[in-house]
């Protein structure tokens, strides 16, 4: 099928892979049939079209309709976004020097490109017209609201106008001139920025030889001492200097982040960020986050204690050694250890990657949805590495159950692979366009010579949020592909995944997919209970590091242009003062992520919404505990893990997307707004244990 826009075939070749829609099931993207000079031509003639498509909007004579806006909007772009998928993808998950440059040299282009649009007062007018109308009907509550077709405006059309409008004005449509010019210029040199801290931080990673975050795990194995101080060393030092220092970048960035703050009439970036999220003010963000810290850093400094003991004790530490943050992970596993009979190397044998993904995430998913999966190994020969794996995802029993979507699992480390693990869409599911989603797991794991791929328990969970993630995509069921799956506000869209979490230590669950690699046994009862038994165990640490993060995220994010540092040498300092003035002791605990190698924020999505994790966790939290009471979890002792809870989330949350206020979603099943008091109990943080500030 060729494209529908002849200004797209017109600019490409017919040989060019992306000029028409791609002929694999639902669409999935034929990577084996993309060479890297196919791109850059695609990316750019689908600039052009998509500029042709927003022009003929923005013209139109008649009258501002549904169909003549809203709906020729969310079709328009699409030979950009099959190129911009492809694009993202190979840079993100594979070794593509000269894909990465071409990353960077077209950031200026498409954020100039999508200022086209943010800042076009035409379609703003034509979107703000609809609204009128919406809010006209809404005085008067027996009147819809019609278009000027006399078609009914329905409450997920209304609630997209709503939004189109707020971040139209958001965005700077209200500029003119001067400032107008200053924005673009602004936009063009962040969106560069973040593309080139991205490609550095993943340079320094694999150059270092470390996890992405701080605390790498490869701590825990390491001996002795003065071998885990250097790693550390190693991990910590990232962008500080030579070829991949980023203290520049990260300057420029807060600085112009904060200049377009006050452009917009925001006096931060994080206020900007916040007005768009579901915390809706940065007041209620700091609220949060510093509730927390007080009683984190008690538990922290209570383990931490527990563990130089512990330290002191063990015959290889040297008399003039002493316990630091590089020494955590280490006693803090035998610890476990001790206290719970479990490690990593105890678990291991039990947790082998196509059990856990087949017999554990996709069991749980099973019996929570009744969905069904069904490997493709035919269209896993088109993805772009040889170890990736596809399923058909059939929403009921055998392969004639109606077709949802399909899931791509990457899982495996390789050269070039952005550090952590992420979900992606491959193909938004869109009630407008007919097509069901395609989503993508990407994680990190280490591929053995030969041998099964044996799993940590932290990947464990890693592979069950990631699917969560992708639940939140898979189930999507909206008219616009923009409200779709996991396009919600950044600090609701993590909780979906760590809902997810909560199948891996399930009784049922885990006796299905922990399974001894050689015997076939499973994990003998008394360490599936000891691991549900860890409940709070090492969250002063874990709670710590991430609220350094988040507050380190806040403080770049609520300067004002004139009090951003202006030397690189500063950055350190800086950092150290933020963490300090929150009541982080950093010494004892290094934020999770320092602001070098910060990606989430510097080089992604998440500048002044880290805190979009504990926000989540809230909600969270507070799921998990209807799950295992009023969301039907007596059936038979199964803690929630049947059809009649699974479906209910479903309906009401997971296949909404931001159709509708995804607070109002949550209270759909959940009968109320949603309480702190879960998230406190399972962090260790309850006011019965420690006083709260």
């Amino acid at each position: 099928m060729t494209e529908t826009t002849p200004a797209a075939v017109d600019a490409l070749p017919e040989t060019n892979p992306f000029a028409r829609r791609w002929e694999l099931d639902l669409e999935l993207p034929d990577f084996a049939a993309v060479k890297h000079e196919d791109i850059e031509p695609a990316i750019r003639a689908g600039m052009a079209a998509e500029r042709a498509e927003w022009e003929a909007i923005a013209t139109n004579p008649a009258a501002p309709t549904v169909e003549n806006t809203v709906a020729a909007v969310e079709r328009s772009g699409e030979l950009l976004s099959r190129a911009l998928t492809v694009l993202y993808a190979l840079t993100s998950a594979t070794d593509s020097p000269e894909l990465d440059e071409l990353e960077e040299a077209l950031a200026p282009e498409l954020a100039a490109h999508t200022d086209a649009y943010n800042l076009d007062m035409r379609i703003y007018r034509r979107f703000k017209a609809l609204d009128d109308l919406v809010r006209a009907a809404a005085a008067d509550p027996g009147r819809p609201p019609l278009d000027a077709d006399g078609q009914v405006i329905d409450e997920e059309t209304a609630r997209y106008i709503r939004l189109a409008v707020e971040a139209f004005e958001r965005d700077g449509i209200a500029l003119t001139g001067a400032a107008a010019q200053r924005l673009r210029a602004i936009n063009s040199r962040l969106t560069a920025l973040s593309t080139r801290f991205a490609t550095l931080a993943t340079k320094a990673m694999q150059s270092a030889g470390v996890a992405n975050f701080t605390a790498t795990p490869a701590l825990a194995a390491t001996e002795p001492h003065s071998a885990r101080v250097a790693l550390l060393g190693k991990a910590m030092q990232r962008g500080l200097a030579g070829e991949h220092d980023t203290r520049a970048l990260v300057l420029e960035e807060a600085s112009l982040r904060a200049e377009r703050a006050r452009l917009l009439g925001f006096p931060h970036h994080a206020a900007l960020v916040a007005a768009e999220s579901a915390a809706r003010t940065t007041d209620a963000v700091t609220d949060l986050l510093t509730r927390l810290v007080p009683p984190a850093m008690a538990n922290a400094h209570r383990d931490a204690a527990l563990y130089a003991a512990r330290m002191a004790a063990d015959p290889a530490t040297g008399a003039d050694e002493q316990f630091g943050p590089a020494d955590r992970p280490r006693y803090e596993e035998a610890e476990r250890k001790q206290r719970f009979g479990i490690d990593d190397a105890t678990l291991a044998p039990y947790l082998e990657l196509s059990n856990v993904v087949e017999r554990g995430v996709f069991y749980a998913a099973g019996r929570l949805y009744g969905i069904t999966f069904h490997e493709r190994p035919d269209l896993a020969a088109h993805m772009y590495a040889p170890d990736i794996r596809v399923w058909e995802v059939r929403d009921g029993e055998g392969t004639d159950a109606p077709l949802l979507g399909l899931f791509v699992g990457d899982y495996y480390a390789r050269t070039g692979k952005h550090g952590g693990a992420w979900m992606d869409s491959l193909v938004e599911q869109s009630h407008l366009t007919g097509r069901r989603p395609v989503v993508i797991n990407c994680l990190n794991l280490t591929k053995p010579e030969s041998g099964p791929t044996l799993l940590t328990w932290d990947n464990v969970i890693t592979a069950f949020h990631e699917f969560g993630h992708a639940l939140h995509g898979l189930f999507a069921d909206t008219r616009w592909p923009s409200a779709s799956g996991t396009n919600v506000p950044r600090d609701v869209v993590e909780f979906p995944s760590q809902v997810n979490e909560q199948w891996a230590l399930h009784p049922q669950v885990i006796a299905s997919y922990a399974r001894h690699v050689d015997t076939g046994e499973p994990l003998p009862e008394q360490l599936a209970q000891r691991l549900r038994g860890q409940g709070a165990f090492g969250q002063g640490y874990a709670t710590t590091e991430y609220l350094g993060a988040a507050l380190l995220d806040q403080a770049w994010h609520t300067l004002r242009p004139e009090d951003v540092p202006d030397d690189a040498e500063q950055v350190e300092a800086f950092e150290h003062a933020a963490l300090t003035n929150a009541g982080i002791d950093d010494a004892l605990v290094p934020p999770r992520y320092r602001t070098t190698y910060f990606a989430h924020i510097f080089g992604g999505g998440y500048a002044a919404a880290y805190y979009a994790y504990i926000w989540s966790e809230v909600m969270d939290a507070d799921t998990v505990s209807w799950f295992r009471t009023d969301g039907q979890g007596g059936q038979d002792g199964d803690l929630g893990l049947n059809r009649t809870a699974g479906e209910r989330f479903r309906r009401e949350f997971l296949s909404r997307g931001d159709s509708r206020d995804p607070l109002v979603s949550f209270r759909a099943y959940r009968g109320r707004d949603p309480q702190i008091d879960s998230l406190l109990e399972r962090r260790g943080l309850a006011p019965d244990e420690h006083a709260m500030a």
